[in-house]
This record gives structure tokens, sequence and C-alpha cells, in this order.
């Protein structure tokens, strides 16, 4: 866990700095991040170097639980590329927070419905479909979004000055 809040620590502080708001130009456009004078080849080097480097980190960490290491880690299969790719899509791409979220619930929702046997990868299932469209599905956004302010503070400045 410790090591999760350094990744994330580290990451958050990427994303904004002035390094961050850079990839993020590229990312977005890169002819016009270049345009303005961004050298693309340095941060896109800049940001492989630092995925390449946490990731050799969680490598060494999950072979280090591992005990015995394989040309193939049996754990680490098909499956389990196509779930890091769901924790990352349903939260939202670009989105640290929303990735968090969605790997913690989309990681406890399967332990929580154990008890269902039978029912329970169709629950899963269900959970997951209803979480990608309430992710980008427009009447959905748009139901999310009225939900959201609801639930914002309300500026009291205007009723301070009357």
């Amino acid at each position: 866990m410790v090591l999760v809040l350094i990744t994330l620590f580290i990451v958050m502080n990427l994303v904004n700095s002035r390094t961050g708001r850079a990839i993020m130009a590229i990312r977005d456009n890169r002819i016009a991040a270049e345009s303005i004078g961004i050298n693309i080849t340095k941060y896109k080097l800049l940001a492989f170097s630092v995925s390449a480097g946490l990731a050799g980190v969680a490598g060494v960490l999950y072979a280090h639980n591992l005990t015995t290491l394989t040309a193939l880690p049996k754990n680490f299969g098909y499956n389990m590329s196509i779930m890091i790719l769901v924790y990352v899509v349903l939260g939202g791409i670009g989105n640290i927070r929303g990735s968090v979220i969605a790997t913690v619930i989309l990681y406890l929702l399967p332990e929580m419905l154990r008890g269902l046997s039978n029912y329970r990868m169709l629950m899963y299932a269900i959970v997951l479909i209803l979480a990608m469209l309430f992710n980008s599905a427009p009447k959905f956004v748009i139901f999310r979004e009225r939900i959201a302010e609801k639930f914002k503070p309300k500026d009291n400045t205007a009723k301070e000055a009357a």
C-alpha cells in the first residue's frame, strides 16, 4: 500500500507540473504541441522512462511475491491483462482518481458476490456493463452531471451581498 501511495504521489506531481502539462498537450494534439515549441521526442522519452521505471518496480515486487519465477507466470495471464485494461477504461482514461476508484470497486466486487456462487460472474458482468454505460452513454453523462451539481457546495456570495 505504501508503494502504491508513493507511485500515486509521483504520478500526481508529474501530471500537475509543467512537464505533465507538456505531456498532456502532446497526448491531445501532437502537431499543436510541436507548433508552440514543445520538444516532442524529449517528453515522449521522459514519459516512457517514468512509466517503464514504475512498471519495473511493480514487476520486482510481483516477482518477490511469487517467490518462484518462471518464463510465463501463471498468475498474470490474458485475463489479468484484460482486467487491468478494464480498470483503466472504466475509471476514465487519463483520470487517475477514477482509475483508482474503479480498481478498488472491481477488485472487491467479486469477493462481495462470492456468496452468490452460481450467479457471481453474471452479476459482475451486469455491473461492468452498467459502469460502461454510466461512463459513456450521453444520457447517463447528463444524468451524472445533474447529480454532481446537487452535491456541489452552493456559492453564498450573492446572498451575502444582498
